[in-house]
């Protein structure tokens, strides 16, 4: 049986809390290939347009800058980028960075959106914090669109706290919202 078709099938008979537990359980998160890139510059178009609209151009995801820059490594800095895949299908992205002093940032995250609410970016994020636990990351920055209200209540949800806002940042009449969360002590 296709396990879609299963994932769907689990959801008529046991509703919404096993269909996210179940389909979590089928995929996998693992560190970014650059035979990713191509999956990974759609992903990220369609997440962003959910909540940016027409502001953005499919060609502004390039594949190339994927592979150019999901695996970094510097003296003073270290970007690693994870993607959740079903399958052969990657279904979310997810780019963070361990730098100097003990900062790191989230800087970006999207999900297919058919994946949303189905527990990838939980996934995602625990990786996430094991790469800055491991690189001994005391403060950990990020920023989210203003009107993404949904996204700006995961990210308060995972004890992000807003530090500032930034007035038409990215484009002309979309707000940033600053967040800051400092990592526990283990």
């Amino acid at each position: 049986m296709d396990k879609h078709l299963l994932y769907y099938n689990m959801k008529t008979v046991f509703g919404n809390s096993f269909f996210i537990k179940e389909v979590t359980k089928m995929i996998e998160v693992r560190k970014f290939r650059d035979e990713d890139a191509e999956q990974v510059a759609k992903i990220m178009f369609k997440a962003f347009k959910t909540f940016l609209g027409d502001r953005i151009k499919e060609e502004d995801f390039n594949a190339e800058d994927y592979r150019k820059t999901s695996n970094v490594k510097s003296a003073r800095s270290e970007t690693i980028s994870f993607v959740a895949v079903d399958g052969e299908r990657v279904v979310g992205y997810l780019k963070v960075v361990a730098g100097a002093n003990g900062l790191g940032s989230l800087d970006v995250i999207g999900v297919e959106p058919e994946y949303f609410s189905k527990g990838i970016g939980p996934m995602l994020f625990a990786e996430a914090d094991k790469f800055w636990k491991e690189k001994n990351m005391r403060k950990i920055s990020t920023c989210v669109s203003a009107h993404n209200k949904k996204a700006l209540m995961y990210y308060i949800k995972n004890d992000f706290i807003p530090e500032g806002y930034r007035r038409d940042h990215f484009f002309e009449g979309v707000d940033e919202i600053i967040l800051g969360r400092f990592m526990k002590k283990s």
